[in-house]
């Protein structure tokens, strides 16, 4: 935050007597350490975290199920008690740690003989079932994000390369815009908890609207006849289609009935335009939530996650170069449409 908004920010809450004259005078006393620091702080964290345990743990495990078991909860238990202390450095060091002991109790169940024929199903679910519960103790933002991802991607192992993986991302990217369509409701001990759900929902729902589309049809191929494969392929365009069309719907629920109206016939003529790129409808439905969240960096992810899927279907060959080119150039001419209507509704105070 600026230091321009923070001010503005004091004021408002002073004037609705929400921040006495002690707590303001705390708050600006108070000033992020410069960012240099913090990336010193940072590495140096790391590298103590490797000495630390490249020098004891290499000797405790010996290949042993219960001491990779042992350690890794001993660790996961400092890494707790590190996450709740200020600074950066206590905070990377316990993110160091947290890691390596979720790794540990992981690589203890691989060692387990009994369920060795389970393959990776078993570790699959330890790491989720590990990574859910480090979510749940006070930490900064990157642990739980970390968490939330190693969550995630266990899910999607457990799941396996198959059509559920597809519809699964569509879960994801739902409950992604779900949560950052609620952002002005983050308040109170869980808001770094959404947070870090909503961000992780949404780096995997963009990661496997790369991976899970091919894998829908894929599969059906095998399974299925010809002509069941053709219906059910339409399912996951579809579900983004109807995934963007419920976001814009809830963004545009105050509006009049008209503009409601053409903002759904908008919707409706890109879902057609995109129905051999999926990937960009859950994009475009993610890109508007966390633009209404008004959250820049996820913004610019989220942009770049959509402009790696547009790589990949440029090199796809499920349909032509030239099909390719006039879909994009059409919805573009749509989505220039779209600017120009909102741009006239609101009478043009927000260009610039």
């Amino acid at each position: 935050m600026s230091r321009a908004w923070q001010q503005g920010l004091i004021e408002a809450l002073q004037q609705r007597q929400i921040l006495d004259p002690p707590a303001v005078e705390r708050v600006r006393d108070e000033h992020a350490a410069p960012w240099y620091m913090a990336l010193l702080s940072g590495l140096a964290a790391w590298l103590a975290a490797l000495l630390l345990l490249g020098s004891s743990l290499i000797t405790i495990i010996d290949d042993s199920a219960p001491a990779s078991a042992i350690s890794g909860g001993l660790l996961l238990a400092l890494a707790i008690w590190l996450l709740r202390r200020p600074g950066v450095f206590a905070a990377q060091l316990g993110l160091a740690l947290s890691l390596v002991g979720q790794g540990l109790l992981v690589f203890a169940l691989v060692q387990l003989e009994p369920w060795a024929a389970a393959g990776q199903r078993l570790p699959a679910l330890g790491a989720l079932l590990v990574a859910a519960g480090m979510l749940l103790p006070p930490a900064h933002g990157a642990h739980r994000l970390v968490c939330a991802l190693i969550a995630m991607f266990s899910l999607a192992v457990l799941i396996g390369a198959n059509a559920l993986l597809s519809l699964y991302g569509l879960l994801l990217a739902a409950l992604g815009i779900c949560l950052w369509l609620q952002r002005s409701g983050w308040a109170g001990k869980r808001a770094a908890l959404y947070r870090a759900i909503a961000g992780a929902a949404t780096v995997m729902a963009l990661v496997l609207a790369i991976l899970g589309h091919g894998r829908w049809g894929d599969l059906l191929g095998l399974l299925l006849n010809d002509r069941t494969v053709q219906l059910l392929t339409w399912l996951y365009p579809v579900g983004a289609g109807l995934l963007l069309l419920a976001t814009v719907s809830w963004l545009v629920r105050g509006e009049k009935p008209a503009f409601r109206l053409g903002c759904a016939a908008a919707v409706v003529i890109v879902v057609a335009l995109c129905a051999q790129a999926p990937g960009l409808l859950v994009g475009a439905a993610l890109w508007l939530a966390v633009f209404q969240a008004s959250d820049r960096f996820w913004c610019v992810l989220v942009g770049i996650g959509t402009t790696l899927y547009l790589g990949d279907l440029y090199y796809s060959l499920h349909i032509t170069l030239l099909h390719k080119s006039m879909l994009l150039v059409a919805t573009g001419l749509v989505l220039l449409l779209l600017r120009w209507l909102l741009l006239r509704q609101w009478g043009g105070r927000y260009e610039g």
